[in-house]
């Protein structure tokens, strides 16, 4: 059977039991084995209205499910929790999500593996290490170890490229400036890839927002960016909000 890799959060009730009621049901009414459950890790909560600290964890399955059928049962799952649809990073008292499904990658309205997320949140990479170090990301090409060992360093680099200059300083200014930044301005550092990324290195993140739009400019392709770091930021209605986001998780 595939061998699978979830990873369960939340913030609200008796989250320790939660993870073990949502496991034993989940070997109960679907034809799967857990086989491997990591320590719970304390996080901090990612997001303005996320509420208290989290508690994380990851768990191997191996299932005979199909992608979007162990989908199914995963978000049934949350349901029974007591999980109500709610804004995004909301307190919850389960969050359940598939990272990867043994080597494939799935592109689905419903469903993408592995996770978008997962190769920068420490939130899922702390308790991931703990049981699958050497698992290999499908698409990026490294261990989950070797994932979060690039989000140990300090300061911790994000690099913005693509659009214009002006676009991006006004959005390293924002960023730089909002209240919700002060806590982790000494931990991170905000470049400009075109500028500096010849002389600094691969950043641990590389954020693309999108083709340049001034006349003359040269554009960088998303394609083009080194593949471990880049991230598309083009599509975020609030850029500046979704990378504090994904600096809170980067950081952990």
């Amino acid at each position: 059977m595939p061998r699978c890799y979830l990873a369960l959060g939340g913030n609200v009730g008796d989250v320790e039991k939660t993870f073990e009621t949502a496991l034993a049901r989940l070997a109960n009414v679907a034809p799967a084995e857990v086989t491997r459950v990591s320590p719970i890790c304390r996080t901090r909560a990612v997001g303005a209205h996320s509420g208290g600290e989290f508690r994380n964890a990851a768990a191997e399955i191996e299932t005979a499910l199909e992608p979007l059928a162990l989908l199914d049962v995963l978000q049934d799952l949350e349901r029974r929790a007591g999980r109500t649809p709610g804004e995004r990073w909301s307190p919850r008292p389960l969050d359940l999500d598939l990272i990867f499904y043994a080597d494939q990658t799935i592109d689905h309205p419903r469903l993408c593996v592995p996770h978008p997320a997962c190769w920068y949140r420490r939130f899922v990479l702390d308790p991931l290490a703990l049981i699958a170090a050497d698992v290999r990301h499908p698409v990026k090409g490294l261990t989950v170890a070797e994932l979060r060992s690039r989000l140990l360093s300090r300061p911790l680099r994000l690099a913005l490229a693509g659009s214009t200059l002006t676009e991006r300083q006004r959005l390293k200014r924002a960023l730089s400036t909002a209240a919700d930044f002060v806590e982790i301005a000494n931990s991170a550092e905000i470049v400009d890839w075109q500028a500096g990324h010849a002389a600094d290195g691969e950043p641990a993140i590389l954020a693309w927002l999108g083709p340049a739009s001034e006349p003359n400019a040269v554009s960088t392709e998303f394609l083009a960016l080194p593949l471990v770091p880049r991230l598309d930021a083009s599509k975020t209605a609030d850029p500046a909000a979704f990378l504090r986001d994904v600096l809170q998780a980067a950081l952990g």
